[in-house]
């Protein structure tokens, strides 16, 4: 089964950890969810199957050597290896201290991967994270979690069924409305500011009264005749409040479209009397 910190795994095992229960204390603190062994030998069949037997006794003793890097990039994890010191790139270290951090922030450890699951763009993501959580965060950072922590681009929907089993509660419910809703209506349940048509979820609501109603009045018991001439009554309400504000709707758009041509005050010139001469001479002749 996919994972969506796989390429985390991945690294994990390039740092040499072969013991199951060191890697999953490591995920803990990182509030990720434990894995199998298989799922740690899949890491470390990638590794024994892409890199030279050089490469592999370089991970295995932790000597490295100069092309060490070179094959950390090519495995797609060369970055978090610039935080360490043998290899370290001045910023990295508090890059990833911020990374980090939003384990530690369940609110919005939550809200950043349901944005990533409805491929929100990083600078979206970015701008809400600031705004919501005072985060200190930029796309950088979100891009190294988005990669490394939560990446959905590799899972499938039985990898997500298989997932979403292991979560409870409120994330089980926000990762399922990621999954199954609108971006709007994913951000209304993070409490996110958002835009929700009126008339397109009066439609929604519309349309399932309707399928309530038809699926009680086939059944033919007292009780299910009330539930469905009550549901029938929701689909008039429905019905006459979705008419309102579709003609609503329209009515602004034509009084927009009257101010339009009342704003056109400008007269148009005569055509030059030359040029339609010209025109007019050119007509007998092809005529």
């Amino acid at each position: 089964m996919a994972l969506p910190y796989d390429l985390y795994v991945r690294y994990l095992a390039t740092t040499g950890l072969v013991d199951l229960v060191e890697v999953n204390q490591v995920l803990l603190g990182a509030r990720l969810f434990s894995i199998t062994q298989n799922e740690l030998d899949e890491a470390w069949t990638l590794i024994h199957r892409s890199l030279a037997k050089g490469v592999v006794y370089q991970i295995e003793n932790k000597c490295y050597g100069p092309d060490f890097m070179r094959n950390m990039n090519a495995l797609e994890v060369g970055d978090m290896w610039l935080a360490h010191p043998q290899f370290c790139d001045k910023s990295m270290p508090d890059i990833l201290k911020l990374v980090n951090d939003i384990h530690q922030d369940s609110g919005m450890r939550v809200t950043l991967q349901a944005l990533l699951m409805k491929k929100v763009n990083l600078t979206e993501i970015t701008r809400i994270l600031s705004i919501k959580f005072s985060a200190l965060l930029k796309e950088k950072h979100v891009d190294i979690y988005s990669r490394f922590f939560f990446n959905p681009c590799r899972m499938t929907r039985k990898d997500w069924k298989a997932y979403l089993g292991r979560c409870d509660g409120q994330e089980k419910r926000i990762y399922f409305t990621a999954l199954t809703e609108s971006v709007d209506i994913l951000k209304t349940e993070l409490e996110l500011p958002t835009s929700i048509s009126v008339s397109d979820s009066l439609q929604w609501l519309m349309t399932k009264s309707f399928l309530k109603a038809r699926a009680f009045i086939n059944i033919e018991t007292p009780e299910a005749g009330k539930e469905a001439r009550e549901w029938i009554d929701q689909v008039v309400k429905l019905t006459d409040k979705y008419e309102k504000y579709r003609s609503g709707d329209q009515n602004d758009f034509a009084k927009s479209l009257q101010m339009e041509f009342e704003f056109i005050n400008d007269t148009f010139d005569p055509p030059d009397i030359e040029v339609a001469s010209e025109i007019a001479e050119k007509n007998k002749v092809d005529g």
